[in-house]
């Protein structure tokens, strides 16, 4: 029987890379690929790519069950919110009652003993997927290198972080993909696995650096502190129990407190078959790919 792969978060930017690096398992009809869609517009979104939604809103419980109907592996992706513990516990508890067998879930990169929320909770998670029975495979990516190319693709004359002239490590977010499709696609190989995420390692100075190198511009690093970054979360909407949790955390990079900030792994390329995305490629990947839009214009 044809394997079932459910896909959270399907429209967002780690599980639409997910779904775009699995359509072709899908048209050679080695697996049924399914999106969840929270609403009719993400239901049209995924349609218009070639991939079947399936209606699927963590805050709506009964919609999870008829989701995971037949589906033998998810891939389970929260929002940056404190209610991440109880979307969670909800869709575990649907995927147990549906026969669900694999969990692959995208968490955060810390010291199994972290005392910081953001990177606790998502352990949290992982301890329950364990505990339920399930197979597993979890993810636990670094820095985004895609959350640096948002800012700058705004504003390209300058790069903006919190985190002063700490060296942290990065990994883009095509390489999670990558690692989270290879997991979906041949789960047996990769459960039990916990798989840290980062591939290079820089101050935010050097990155700044390689930009005005690969743009042929004046690209600054204009560094933050770390205790500004709280207001600027709540600006942009963030819920505040996870924005402060995500702002300890980045706190205790800047302070030098946070084991494994600035670990690298090599563990991508053995399990995707190709090189990880550095930060030079990544910068010229997306010159090609996405176009800067300046404020303003």
């Amino acid at each position: 029987m044809m394997r079932r792969v459910l896909v959270s978060a399907a429209t967002g930017t780690i599980g639409r890379a997910t779904m775009q690096l699995l359509a072709g398992d899908a048209a050679a009809g080695t697996l049924e690929l399914l999106g969840a869609a929270r609403s009719a517009k993400s239901a049209d979104t995924l349609r218009l790519q070639g991939f079947t939604p399936v209606a699927f809103d963590y805050d709506a419980p009964e919609t999870l069950l008829p989701a995971l109907e037949g589906v033998d592996t998810v891939f389970l992706i929260t929002g940056y919110t404190v209610d991440m513990l109880i979307h969670s516990k909800r869709l575990l508890d649907a995927a147990k009652a549906a026969g669900v067998r694999h969990i692959v879930h995208l968490g955060a990169l810390a010291a199994d003993d972290t005392p910081h929320a953001h990177f606790g909770w998502h352990q949290l998670i992982e301890r329950t997927i364990e505990s339920m029975g399930f197979d597993f495979t979890h993810l636990r990516p670094n820095f985004f290198m895609d959350t640096v190319w948002a800012g700058f693709r705004h504003r390209p004359d300058r790069i903006v972080h919190f985190v002063g002239d700490r060296v942290v490590s990065w990994v883009s977010s095509q390489d999670i993909a990558a690692v989270a499709a290879e997991a979906l696609r041949r789960p047996d190989q990769h459960k039990g696995k916990t798989y840290p995420l980062a591939v290079e390692a820089l101050p935010v100075s050097q990155i700044a650096a390689l930009f005005s190198q690969v743009t042929q511009t004046d690209v600054q690093y204009r560094p933050r502190p770390a205790g500004d970054l709280l207001p600027s979360l709540l600006r942009q909407g963030m819920e505040p129990v996870y924005a402060a949790g995500l702002a300890e955390g980045v706190a205790a990079i800047e302070a030098g407190h946070l084991p494994l900030a600035g670990a690298v792994y090599d563990n991508i390329a053995p399990i995707v078959g190709r090189p990880p995305v550095k930060w030079r490629d990544f910068i010229l990947q997306r010159l090609a790919t996405d176009p800067l839009t300046p404020r303003g214009q």
